[in-house]
């Protein structure tokens, strides 16, 4: 019986990455030209070699209840306050992060991983009402991001962005049963980043690092580290009127993503003063190079995150290698 249980924790958790890479695929690869797809191909093989030897890779774990309800009652709030409250979907959801950071603090029987789950339940509230216009769709996106967040905790633990692959692999399976029955919304627009690349390389090398320091130094846990300095940037951008309440949409986007790079652990990183940065601004490269086909879908932020990540991790441990002598 023990056999059969791993064999299936195996096999389930081989299912989970390879739609991640599916993601990817579509996400990174499909509309790139010939030089963006050497790119892609550089950073990609990085990320491959990063996952290889992350040999702590765990497995699947058995489902938790209360995590699909937790992502439930997150998604709930952070589409009202998309659809109803007309807030920026970056602002929505780091508003709901933070109020679930701080409320796994304060609310007794709560722990502090159920932190985890309320966040990936907020990224699917903020898929675009063009991607899926009917609430019921996001919820039982919101309950699948949630069963896939709890099965999957024990797997590539301390990782940033696997709440937001989660999220994304959830909102992608359930825009696909919504299309096959005529439901699905024409899709939203990718954003436009190509002229922003040196304000959102500098975000990712900003945001990244400040996440680590809040999350992990300041001890303000991944969550919260990630979601409050978000929201702020997001506050300030949309007070604005100048340059960053015009590009508002972009460089919200950038920060958000790049502060997932922030909430991966220290024990991930080999030198996270140089690593972090590098991530932060692998990960606004990769923006600058996402597809149509998952735009407005809860996630994508996150997905990104991970590639960079774990290119980045992949580097370090290439660099690691050469610098150990040879054996004599």
């Amino acid at each position: 019986m023990a056999q059969r249980t791993t064999t299936a924790r195996w096999a389930h958790f081989v299912l989970l990455w390879l739609g991640v890479a599916l993601v990817i695929d579509v996400s990174f690869w499909r509309h790139q030209s010939a030089s963006g797809r050497v790119v892609i191909a550089l950073i990609t093989a990085l990320a491959v070699w990063g996952i290889a030897v992350t040999t702590d890779a765990g497995h699947l774990a058995r489902l938790r209840l209360e995590d699909p309800l937790l992502a439930l009652a997150a998604a709930s709030a952070s589409l009202t306050l998309l659809r109803v409250a007309h807030l920026s979907p970056v602002l929505s959801a780091t508003l709901v992060g933070v109020v679930g950071a701080l409320a796994v603090r304060r609310v007794r029987g709560v722990q502090d991983y159920h932190g985890a789950p309320i966040y990936a339940g907020a990224f699917v509230g903020i898929t675009s009402p063009l991607v899926l216009p009917h609430v019921a769709w996001l919820l039982v996106a919101s309950v699948g991001a949630g069963a896939l967040w709890s099965i999957s905790r024990e797997a590539w633990v301390g990782i940033g962005g696997k709440m937001g692959s989660m999220s994304l692999l959830a909102v992608v399976a359930t825009s696909s049963l919504a299309h096959l029955v005529h439901q699905r919304g024409p899709g939203a627009s990718a954003l436009a980043t190509h002229s922003l690349v040196g304000a959102m390389v500098v975000i990712g090398a900003v945001a990244a690092p400040l996440t680590y320091w809040l999350a992990h130094r300041r001890h303000w846990g991944a969550v919260l580290g990630s979601a409050a300095p978000t929201a702020a940037w997001s506050l300030v951008v949309a007070l604005s009127h100048s340059y960053l309440h015009d590009h508002g949409d972009v460089l919200t986007y950038v920060w958000f993503g790049a502060s997932f790079v922030g909430m991966t652990a220290p024990t991930r990183w080999r030198s996270p003063r140089v690593a972090i940065p590098i991530a932060g601004v692998v990960f606004s490269l990769l923006v600058v190079r996402f597809g149509p086909y998952l735009a407005g879908m809860g996630g994508t932020a996150g997905i990104t995150a991970l590639v960079a990540v774990f290119a980045v991790r992949g580097v370090e441990s290439a660099v690691a290698r050469r610098k150990v002598p040879p054996a004599t």
